[in-house]
């Protein structure tokens, strides 16, 4: 695993901790990864010998470095699940990944292929990518023949020299993209792309990519720098946290001093929810009641959540899914009963 078990800062609730104010920057990454029959923990017994695994994974590099598609040798070469999406790890914050690759990873420049990494879970090689793509797009409602003729049709205009704006203000029927010539998101590199979020990040700068279908119609897409899309239309998978964590006896990592029972963290949290709801200050109610390490002298915040940490807890889903300033809680977790505020 790639996943970083050190956390920068100390929380049960979140790790690493981003506490500034800016979103930290995020990069991006391709990977190949290679077992052998030296990898600590397998299951089975792994066909290939290290040497043999070495040796393969040397080959990569001296097909990347002549020019082949990372992708397509991920696809074809690499034995982890992100084989199925071209190798395409996602987007991270600094700290989340294991050294040495994050450490390549907010070194390398863009497009930059890392050394084979030798670990005790298996060969690793890393390309530095994009993390957003930008594009237009003409929606064209329908499916069948008739709707992939009038794309056909759109792209043989395109061919000629027909501007895209234009086109997609004529026959667009999403209605944003087609009242802002055709610009439609910026996407962020995830870890399983697909259908039209990956035809972006494999399209070259101007590349007209098509047509696509999905479950609102025909696309054509086009790839376009980022620099003029509003903030509304890029991507974003941070928010920020504020939360109390309240321990319990049974809750994993409590004090073994400690008396409080599940029944009454509970209760406790229905009480702080209450407080919260009368007009109460969240930090205020962190600094005295939080249990999370270093929660008293945070307030509760715990900074920018990034929605593809895979070290989330569940509770976090329900805050990416809220609005801003509301409260969740008391949710019941195995750290112990929280309650939660959405910040951004």
């Amino acid at each position: 695993m790639l996943i970083a078990a050190v956390c920068l800062q100390a929380s049960l609730l979140a790790h690493p901790l981003y506490l500034q104010e800016e979103k930290p920057e995020l990069r991006s990454a391709q990977h190949i990864f290679l077992m052998h029959e030296e990898v600590e923990g397998l299951p089975f017994r792994h066909e290939r010998t290290k040497e043999e695994a070495l040796a393969l994974m040397h080959q990569l590099v001296e097909r990347v470095a002549a020019g082949e598609d990372f992708g397509e040798l991920a696809l074809q070469h690499s034995e982890a699940r992100t084989r199925a999406w071209r190798g395409s790890l996602g987007s991270f914050p600094s700290g989340q990944l294991k050294e040495p690759v994050d450490g390549f990873l907010f070194d390398a420049e863009l497009g930059e292929v890392s050394p084979v990494f030798d670990t005790p879970d298996g060969l690793h090689l890393i390309k530095r990518v994009e993390t957003f793509a930008a594009i237009q797009q003409i929606q064209l409602e329908g499916t069948g023949e008739e709707t992939m003729a009038r794309a056909r049709a759109l792209l043989a205009q395109l061919d000629e020299g027909a501007d895209f704006g234009e086109l997609a203000e004529s026959h667009s029927k999403d209605p944003i993209s087609s009242a802002n010539r055709g610009r439609y998101r910026v996407f962020e590199r995830g870890s399983r792309d697909s259908s039209i979020k990956a035809a972006a990040f494999q399209a070259a700068m101007g590349e007209v990519v098509g047509p696509i279908e999905s479950p609102l119609g025909v696309h054509l897409i086009k790839r376009v720098p980022s620099e003029d899309f509003p903030p509304e239309l890029w991507e974003d998978n941070f928010i920020r946290v504020r939360a109390v964590l309240i321990a319990h006896l049974e809750a994993l990592n409590s004090d073994p001093n400690l008396s409080r029972t599940q029944s009454e963290a509970m209760a406790l949290g229905e009480e702080l929810v209450r407080r919260l709801e009368q007009g109460e200050d969240l930090a205020e109610v962190a600094a005295k009641f939080n249990d999370d390490p270093g929660g008293k002298e945070r307030a509760g915040d715990l900074g920018w959540i990034h929605r593809q940490n895979p070290d989330l807890p569940r509770f976090y889903t329900k805050l990416f899914l809220g609005e801003s300033g509301q409260v969740h809680g008391p949710i019941l977790t195995t750290a112990g009963v929280v309650v939660a505020r959405r910040e951004d």
